[in-house]
């Protein structure tokens, strides 16, 4: 799942929940924390380590659990560790336990990407219309976003 998806879908979650439970939440941060695995993990995984793999740390559980124990121990951050506890079930990491379970399974693997000119035109390639999951979900988050827009 690229950009639109995941703030996308997540906006979503989160704004059905304010409208059944009451909570309310500052949906600039929900995205941002969306995000906040991919904003880690890509520059670092890509670009500061030799890995050429966008999916290391901040896709981890280990990760998700150090943000969960800073939500419950800081309310307001709590928001912050669900959304990004979303963005790892939305990229459906348990097909990926090595990264998802790390360390228990070894170091993280090397993706097929020989760089990061191929990966940027990989990501360009997701945006042709096609019937694949990665467009569709962006269409899906972008539909909600503009839905969101015109609500607020």
């Amino acid at each position: 799942m690229l950009i639109l998806g995941h703030a996308g879908i997540t906006l979503g979650i989160f704004w059905f929940l304010e409208e059944r439970t009451g909570l309310k939440f500052d949906f600039r941060i929900v995205v941002l924390s969306a995000l906040l695995p991919d904003l880690i993990d890509k520059p670092l995984g890509m670009i500061i380590l030799p890995l050429s793999n966008g999916r290391i740390i901040a896709h981890t559980i280990i990760f998700a659990i150090a943000l969960l124990f800073i939500g419950l121990r800081y309310r307001r951050f709590l928001p912050v560790s669900l959304a990004s506890m979303l963005h790892l079930v939305e990229d459906e990491m348990w097909n990926e336990p090595e990264t998802l379970f790390w360390p228990l399974f070894g170091n993280f693997p090397k993706e097929e990407y020989r760089g990061l000119y191929e990966y940027v035109r990989m990501i360009a390639l997701e945006y042709i219309p096609s019937p694949s999951q990665t467009f569709i979900f962006e269409v899906v988050g972008a539909v909600i976003i503009i839905l969101f827009l015109i609500k607020h």
